[in-house]
């Protein structure tokens, strides 16, 4: 009896992946959905040599192989602004490698560098290719004359990767107009697959003494919760900001100078799985986000029935927003404080929201189903290739 040839992924992606170890943001099974594939080879298009050990729970049961492709700031202007033919030797190295691993099936991280591999490696070795979009890249990082210029570079990338990519995943739904407008056929809408098995619902809406908040995110412009910082000042809470970014030494100094340093709690980093678990303990999510969908931690935050209470973005409704599940306040600090009393003086309507928000997450983003999505776009087209 000949040994079945075992299944192959190859993964192209730009994360640093010693980074999102630090900060606890490892999820199991992320590159390996459904354990479905017997090897999983990561490709970072950087230089970073994460510990295999720390990264093997995101690939399941499958052998995990770290490769390295760097294609940081230094490749962008040796081929002035990724210019194709000046990719030729970047390309042919990846090539090379795609060669040696022999993929069934090519995932990519967005479609700028790493989807033009893939299109390479398809064109080349018939191999078909998924990319998976987390940013609607016309208008998402265009706020600065570099970023303009490096998008205006990139777009032939984008489109090239779409046109030829055989299903493209969107983790929002204001990223499915951008795929379908740069030319991606087969869009499907499936949200980020977070850590939901650690994430148990709340069942006691009873306020903490002192009331808990909790923001999870990035600390950068485009998630800037400054105005929250001044918005609790008046307020009797406990406030957990939990990340790091650039704006995190600003941030301690403005509770320091608004008087609330004692209220609000800074934890840089923690484990994916402890954070979800913290979740059951907190009475409130209050986040801030000017990009163009949803993040990952509103997800989480639904998933434990939290209530929550988000910006409206400053020049569009947020589609993935819709349906009365979450509440929408001005990215003021009278927006705000208003809906934060709201949900600290009011039970019945905290214990609603909460509930609505858990439903809300069951139905349209639920880890498992989200992951069985994904597991059906890799059958397919792992039919059509065994059975070519």
């Amino acid at each position: 009896m000949t040994t079945p040839k075992p299944r192959r992924l190859l993964v192209i992606i730009p994360d640093r992946l010693t980074v999102l170890v630090d900060k606890g943001e490892i999820t199991s099974r992320y590159y390996n959905p459904g354990d479905l594939f017997d090897e999983v080879h990561l490709l970072l298009t950087n230089d970073d040599h994460p510990d295999p050990e720390a990264v093997q729970k995101t690939v399941g049961r499958a052998r995990l192989f770290i490769h390295n492709l760097p294609a940081g700031h230094g490749l962008f202007f040796r081929t002035l602004g990724w210019h194709p033919w000046l990719l030729r030797g970047w390309l042919r190295r990846g090539l090379e490698l795609a060669r040696a691993i022999r993929p069934d099936l090519v995932r990519t991280h967005n479609n700028f560098i790493e989807g033009y591999l893939a299109r390479a490696i398809k064109e080349a070795l018939h191999v078909p290719f998924v990319t998976s979009l987390h940013g609607v890249w016309d208008r998402d990082e265009l706020d600065s004359i570099p970023r303009r210029l490096r998008s205006l570079f990139r777009r032939k990338l984008e489109r090239a990767c779409l046109e030829a990519a055989d299903a493209v995943i969107a983790v929002y739904k204001p990223i499915v107009r951008y795929a379908r407008e740069f030319g991606a056929r087969d869009v499907h809408l499936i949200y980020n697959i977070v850590a939901g098995w650690h994430i148990a619902p709340k069942s006691d809406y009873g306020l903490h003494r002192p009331p808990r908040l909790i923001t999870i995110n990035r600390q950068r412009k485009e998630k800037d919760p400054s105005n929250i910082i001044r918005a609790i000042r008046d307020i009797d809470c406990e406030y957990l900001l939990v990340g790091d970014g650039p704006y995190h030494e600003q941030l301690v100094a403005l509770a320091e100078a608004e008087g609330c340093g004692s209220k609000v709690k800074f934890i840089s980093a923690m484990p994916n799985e402890e954070l979800c678990k913290l979740l059951q303990e907190c009475d409130l999510m209050v986040s801030h986000c000017d990009y163009w969908g949803i993040s990952k931690t509103l997800l989480e935050g639904a998933l434990a029935g939290l209530p929550i209470v988000v910006n409206e973005h400053p020049l569009e409704p947020i589609p993935d927003y819709e349906g009365g599940w979450l509440t929408l306040c001005d990215n003021t600090v009278d927006g705000y404080r208003t809906a934060i009393r709201k949900f600290l003086e009011n039970g019945e309507q905290r214990h609603s929201m909460g509930v609505a928000a858990g439903r809300h997450a069951q139905e349209h983003f639920a880890p498992s189903s989200m992951e069985g999505k994904v597991v059906a776009i890799y059958r397919r087209l792992l039919m059509k290739t065994e059975t070519s």
